[in-house]
């Protein structure tokens, strides 16, 4: 039998909770919370798929219920509908600050409250599947036993593997956004590297079958690095991505050397 999504219904009313719950019930397994505290309680303990929160309630409202969600890389992706009689647009604001994912009104209709359920169910699941499988991929990256880094057309550094980080002496998402040759490339190497990455990138120089690039660890160490790069393909008209794959090879240098193409 297949597992049914969970919903957590959270409101300080009983009979609103009851109610959303007889709507829901037949597809869904529902979870009850009727306080700001209880549900964040509920959600850590019972896992749900998604939550409809209400927002006036005592001690914590549900803007900060939201907000706390949201915030944190557990449940960042956790579809939220805030649930108000309030109808004003300073109030929508503020649920799409905390980052709320959709809204309804009470008194709630059956048929927009299961629609927008399983509409936002429905991008959650493919959302899920994306993670997944991206998980999957840096499980691969983080085995093999070399860096590996994805730069986009303006160098930037969009994905660095575990090997990649512990080489070059980082933590985990340290170097995601910086510059690569600004990050990790020798100082007096890097007007030289640059030049030749964005021909590369830009498609009017070729990229060598390898090269030698002496790059600085986080320590200010010097390392020689052999880098394999590869263009990634993208949609017509657009600057291609560059993969960077490359081994350590200072442990048989005496001194960094350079070799550029």
């Amino acid at each position: 039998m297949q597992n049914r999504d969970k919903v957590l219904i959270v409101d300080d009313e009983q009979a609103i909770v009851e109610l959303m719950g007889l709507y829901l019930r037949s597809e869904y397994d529902v979870i009850n919370a009727y306080n700001g505290q209880e549900a964040l309680e509920r959600i850590k303990a019972d896992k749900p798929d998604i939550v409809l929160l209400d927002v006036m309630m005592p001690d914590m409202n549900g803007y900060e219920v939201c907000r706390r969600l949201k915030t944190s890389v557990e449940t960042q992706f956790l579809p939220v509908i805030m649930v108000t009689a309030l109808s004003g647009k300073d109030d929508r604001i503020k649920g799409i600050e905390v980052g709320a994912d959709e809204f309804l009104g009470k008194p709630v209709n059956r048929l927009e409250l299961v629609t927008r359920v399983k509409s936002l169910l429905r991008i959650k699941h493919l959302q899920d599947k994306i993670l997944a499988e991206r998980n999957d991929a840096m499980n691969y990256l983080d085995a093999a036993g070399f860096i590996v880094v994805v730069i986009d057309p303006e160098l930037r550094i969009n994905l660095i593997n575990k090997k990649g980080n512990e080489t070059l002496g980082y933590e985990e998402f340290e170097l995601i956004g910086q510059d690569f040759v600004k990050a990790i490339v020798r100082e007096d190497m890097g007007a030289d590297v640059r030049v030749f990455m964005e021909a590369a990138l830009a498609g009017t120089t070729k990229l060598p079958e390898y090269w030698d690039i002496p790059v600085v660890r986080k320590d200010g160490r010097h390392i020689t690095v052999r880098w394999y790069d590869t263009l990634l393909n993208t949609s017509v008209g657009e600057t291609p991505s560059m993969i960077c794959s490359g081994e350590d090879l200072s442990i048989f240098d005496e001194e960094p050397s350079a070799s550029l193409p």
